[in-house]
C-alpha cells in the first residue's frame, strides 16, 4: 500500500497549516462544551472550554494532516461519572464534535460563492481552492475523530468504561493511528462516507 496523498505543494503545505488550527479548535471547543453542558467542569478547568488553537493542536495529529490530509486533536480528558446522563453522555460528546466539523465544512461551502465574487480574480482562485479543500478536510478529521481508539476523540469510549491504557500502549496506538493515515487505509476504508458526507454538506 503506497503512503497517501504525498503529492505536496507549498500552496497545499500552506493550506492545511492554516485550515488545521481552525478543524482543531472546532472539534476540540465543541467536545469540551458539550462535555460541561453534561456535568463535567474538567474541560473548563483544563483550558480546553476555548476556541483558542492552541490548546486543541496535537502535534502528531497536526504533522499528520499536514503531511497525508488527515490528523486528529488533542484529546480533551473527560470524567463520564460526572455526567447528569450517565455513560451515554460519552456518545454525546463524540458526536458532539463529530457534528461541529460537519457544520464547519458547510460553513467553508457557504464562503465559496461571496470569496469568488467579492474577491480579485487571483485571490479569488487562491480562497476557493482554499475553502474547498479545507470543507473535505473538515470532513475527513471528522470521520477519523468517531474511530474508538485513542489519540482520536472516539478513543473516549475506552475511558468512559474503565478501560485505561499505560503510556506505552497509548504511544502504540497512536503509530498505529498514523500508520493507517499514512498509508491510505483509513481514507479506503472510510472514503465511501466521506463521498456521502462530500455530496450532502459539500454538493460534490
Amino acid at each position: 500500500m503506497e503512503l497517501a496523498d504525498l503529492n505536496l505543494t507549498i500552496q497545499l503545505i500552506v493550506f492545511r497549516i492554516v485550515a488545521l488550527p481552525v478543524i482543531a479548535a472546532v472539534q476540540g471547543g465543541s467536545v469540551a462544551a458539550a462535555a460541561v453542558l453534561l456535568g463535567d467542569r474538567g474541560p473548563k478547568y483544563d483550558g480546553r472550554l476555548t476556541v483558542a488553537p492552541a490548546g486543541h493542536i496535537d502535534l502528531v495529529g497536526a504533522f499528520s494532516l499536514i503531511i497525508f490530509g488527515n490528523g486528529w486533536g488533542r484529546p480533551v480528558a473527560i470524567d463520564a461519572r460526572e455526567f447528569r446522563i450517565g455513560r451515554i453522555g460519552v456518545v454525546v460528546v463524540i458526536l458532539a464534535g463529530f457534528v461541529a466539523l460537519l457544520v464547519l465544512a458547510a460553513i467553508f461551502e457557504l464562503l465559496l460563492l461571496p470569496a469568488l465574487t467579492l474577491l480579485p480574480h487571483t485571490m479569488a482562485l487562491t480562497a476557493s481552492a482554499f475553502l474547498k479543500m479545507a470543507g473535505s478536510l473538515s470532513i475527513w478529521f471528522a470521520l477519523l475523530g468517531l474511530v474508538p481508539i485513542p489519540p482520536l476523540t472516539g478513543g473516549l469510549l475506552l475511558e468512559a468504561f474503565g478501560v485505561r491504557l499505560p503510556r506505552q500502549a497509548q504511544w502504540i496506538l497512536v503509530a498505529v493511528v498514523l500508520a493507517g493515515v499514512a498509508t491510505g487505509l483509513f481514507r479506503e476504508l472510510f472514503g465511501p462516507a466521506h463521498a456521502a458526507l462530500a455530496s450532502i454538506i459539500l454538493g460534490r
